[in-house]
């Protein structure tokens, strides 16, 4: 079975050389924010971007444990 790659293993800059290329090396550890989330940065074009970019918890104001549980919800009921 075939890993899935997760946000801070690819630049997510559709501009940069190294977009969506895993392990070329280029994405470090950039820091956390306020709330503790995990920042990446990507040393080829500078961009920096936090562990939930790209998906559904991204700038959401929810907590994703909240988000998580709804969707479950939801699955049940259909």
């Amino acid at each position: 079975m075939s890993e899935l790659a997760e946000v801070g293993d690819f630049c997510l800059n559709d501009s940069c050389p190294d977009a969506g290329k895993i392990d070329e090396g280029n994405i470090v550890k950039y820091g956390t924010m306020a709330k503790g989330m995990q920042r990446c940065r990507c040393k080829t074009c500078g961009n920096t971007f936090s562990e939930n970019t790209g998906t559904i918890f991204y700038n959401k104001h929810t907590p994703s444990e909240e988000i998580i549980e709804t969707l479950a919800l939801i699955a049940e009921s259909s």
